[in-house]
């Protein structure tokens, strides 16, 4: 599968966390059409979790097809081509991954490929190039989702499939290609841009599953400036070797990811830039005026640069559904979060209750 640089800068644009149900936000669909009038990429990937919930669905083909393409309607008239991965709630909705690729694949301008023989659905690697010559690899990785608690990784036989792939380009070549991966779950390694805390410390994040009981803040000196972290990184249960695998050669300059809606930040570890892309979606948990997606430009020459475009600068302040955009703007992160802010909500109950009983006693 091949693109063309048409200048001397390829762009990628990646949205994340779209995260629509049957009817989709006019806003998400606002902010995708005006990063794409101001960039122009001659790429769009859709990173994971498209789409979400059983009940917005019901296993009804039918209406996710139309979601499907409602979302991708803006790349589609425009004329860009895109691609996709999967995230841990697109199959939620009673339609498989591998059903939905199929349904991808009848969309105008969709390339993509689903490797056989490797876990996942829709692994595949795009070359892009100038004239005949490839110049950058893009891989795009199912992080899978087979995991009844916590989340899933990449599994060995897809590290092994992104190996044999990269020797095979090196053997043809003569060298490694430049390469960027796409996936929807984070690296472990993620957590070597951040810092652990002390509780309380002001804009610190509460970790949860594999680290909880622990506090985090970013670590400044490592990530851009702008970038902001307002969920502890959900990454995977275990470390299955990923990243390992890819600073094995140096051919990989940089891994990009979704997820965490409310993230947005990359810096280098091991000389790979790491990369969290905010969510997109106004239907779901989001950064407020800070949902966006993320420009990741390819040069000829094999350099790498990447910033991400927020609904605050393109459109402004003003949102058409606006109470809908307050109620996602409380909702908890995840299950741990509602866990804990329910507890804190019984325990401010049973503080009023027992203030009220001793209020009586003390008037009687």
């Amino acid at each position: 599968m091949r693109l063309k640089f048409k200048k001397e800068i390829f762009k990628i644009m990646q949205i994340a966390d779209v995260q629509e149900g049957a009817n989709v936000s006019p806003d998400t669909i606002n902010l995708i059409s005006a990063a794409l009038d101001k960039e122009q990429p001659d790429l769009v990937v859709y990173s994971g979790d498209q789409i979400w919930g059983y009940a917005n669905f019901r296993g009804n083909k039918e209406k996710v097809e139309q979601a499907l393409r409602d979302i991708t309607a803006p790349v589609t008239e425009r004329n860009i081509p895109f691609s996709i991965c999967f995230g841990n709630h697109d199959r939620q909705v009673g339609v498989s991954n591998k059903e939905q690729f199929e349904i991808y694949k009848k969309i105008d301008g969709f390339v993509g490929e689903d490797e056989d023989g490797i876990d996942g659905c829709a692994n595949h690697v795009i070359e892009i190039c100038d004239d005949e010559e490839i110049k950058y690899l893009l891989y795009l990785i199912d992080s899978n989702t087979s995991l009844s608690v916590g989340y899933d990784n990449v599994h060995k036989n897809q590290i092994e499939w992104y190996r044999k792939t990269r020797d095979a380009y090196e053997k043809k070549n003569g060298t490694v290609i430049p390469s960027v991966v796409i996936q929807h779950i984070p690296v472990p390694e993620i957590f070597e841009l951040i810092t652990e805390v002390k509780k309380g410390m002001k804009g610190a994040v509460q970790g949860f599953r594999n680290h909880a009981g622990k506090w985090y803040v970013l670590n400044k000196e490592k990530v851009n400036p702008e970038g902001f972290m307002k969920e502890s990184p959900a990454d995977p249960m275990e470390n299955s070797g990923e990243f390992e695998a890819m600073t094995e050669k140096g051919d990989v300059k940089g891994i990009y990811f979704g997820h965490d809606h409310i993230n947005s930040f990359n810096g280098k570890v091991h000389g790979v830039d790491l990369g969290y892309t905010q969510g997109a979606g106004f239907h779901v948990y989001g950064p407020g005026l800070d949902r966006g997606v993320r420009m990741i430009h390819l040069h000829k020459n094999g350099d790498l640069n990447t910033y991400d475009l927020r609904y605050r600068n393109l459109i402004g302040t003003k949102v058409k559904e606006k109470l809908r955009y307050a109620i996602f703007q409380i909702m908890p992160t995840n299950v741990y979060d509602a866990v804990h802010r329910a507890i804190k909500v019984l325990a401010a109950l049973i503080g009023i209750a027992a203030a009220a009983a001793l209020i009586v006693f003390l008037t009687k």
